[in-house]
């Protein structure tokens, strides 16, 4: 086979090994390396598994006897990424694997197939989707879910599936994010739902592919556990959906807004981010809202400060509110719009820091009303809730 392709396919599924050590069965820190000369347009199959998340990888190969043999994942990576750019001839040898690549030559020791689970099939498939529309929406709302492992659903993207679209949202009750895309279903009615890993999805949306649409599979029946399947050009990524129960997220969206402002998306995210150099980690920065102008500022008496004035389309009463800046700027950098638009909820200024802002791009129409308004329309939608502080009132 061809060195590069070999590399490219060992390092993607290399990412998919366990990464921490501890009870994980070591044959799982393997990759297997499955040859077939039956195999449509591939002859050697890379996978990996950590009992969550299965990966395929074909390789175009000439094989000249079948097998199967497991590999140290990580350290045959390695290995392949060094080779130099030519055909690698791979062989076992006893209880050891050969590779020859031009004059290089390395032997790794096998690891016992046997220890080895079985990997699960890619789930039966119901429908396709565009694949850069399904990287860009999954980049939207990945960011606003949740890192807490001891609330799993809420570490997932939850994918509305129906013949209308996917819808996919996620939130880690500071934030919620909301996009809605089309999909072309292959099967008659679809309707699930399915609660996705955020980092898988995440790894899928990143992972560069010369395939215009992603295959979409899923098994809400298997004993083992729900599973979504992903495939593209080939490469197939398998994972066990998150029980439990996720936030009725509808519910939050309001319908309307009784202030909005307007602003260049990247001239605000810019102020956003020279403001915030010299706040503490945690601290959040104070927006203050006048007639066409936010004022941004960070740091205290005792410390550095900045503010800055950025020009806004606004006409309403004076605001003051504190937002979390790393949360403000995941939304402006997920707005797809030269213009971006935050909507206030709350009619009483005092009260703008208890009632959450609602962030979107100015041609997504603001703020309307959940169900049958602009999440099943297909505009983003980004929920960030204000900072209440004694100061903030």
């Amino acid at each position: 086979m061809e060195r590069d392709v070999f590399a490219d396919a060992t390092g993607w599924a290399a990412r998919h090994l366990p990464s921490r050590p501890g009870p994980t069965p070591s044959a799982l820190t393997g990759l297997l390396l499955e040859a077939a000369d039956s195999q449509p347009g591939a002859g050697l199959l890379v996978c990996a598994f950590d009992a969550e998340v299965a990966v395929r990888a074909p390789v175009t190969a000439a094989v000249e006897e079948p097998g199967r043999v497991l590999v140290p994942g990580r350290l045959l990576a390695d290995i392949v990424h060094s080779l130099p750019a030519t055909t690698v001839e791979v062989a076992v040898d006893g209880d050891r694997l050969v590779l020859r690549c031009g004059s290089v030559r390395f032997t790794v020791p096998l690891m016992d197939l046997a220890d080895y689970p079985e990997l699960p099939r890619f789930p039966a498939p119901i429908g396709e989707v565009d694949t850069l529309g399904f990287a860009a929406a999954v980049g939207q709302v990945a960011p606003a879910a949740g890192r807490d492992e001891t609330v799993p659903v809420l570490t997932a993207v939850r994918m509305e599936i129906s013949g209308r679209g996917l819808i996919l949202a996620a939130t880690d009750r500071y934030r919620l994010a909301v996009r809605a895309i089309p999909w072309q279903p292959t099967v008659d009615d679809p309707w699930a739902l399915a609660h996705v890993p955020a980092k898988v999805l995440a790894e899928v949306a990143r992972t560069p592919t010369s395939a215009s649409r992603i295959v979409i599979g899923l098994d809400l029946a298997d004993p083992a556990g729900a599973r979504l399947g992903l495939a593209a050009a080939g490469r197939q990524t398998i994972v066990r959906l998150i029980d439990g129960t996720f936030p009725n997220y509808r519910k939050l969206l309001p319908e309307t807004a009784a202030y909005t402002v307007t602003a260049q998306t990247a001239a605000l995210a810019a102020a956003v981010r020279r403001v915030a150099v010299v706040a503490t980690r945690t601290a959040p920065l104070r927006f203050t809202f006048t007639q066409d102008q936010v004022v941004a500022e960070a740091g205290d008496g005792g410390g550095a400060q900045a503010s800055e004035t950025i020009p806004v389309e606004y006409s309403g009463p004076e605001l003051s509110v504190l937002f979390n800046p790393s949360y403000l700027l995941d939304g402006l950098g997920a707005v797809e719009d030269d213009e971006a638009t935050i909507g206030f909820v709350a009619a009483d200024p005092a009260e703008a820091t208890a009632r959450p802002a609602v962030l979107t791009g100015k041609d997504s129409g603001g703020v309307r009303g959940p169900g049958g308004g602009p999440v099943d329309e297909g505009a983003f939608r980004y929920l960030l809730m204000p900072i209440r502080t004694g100061s903030a009132t």
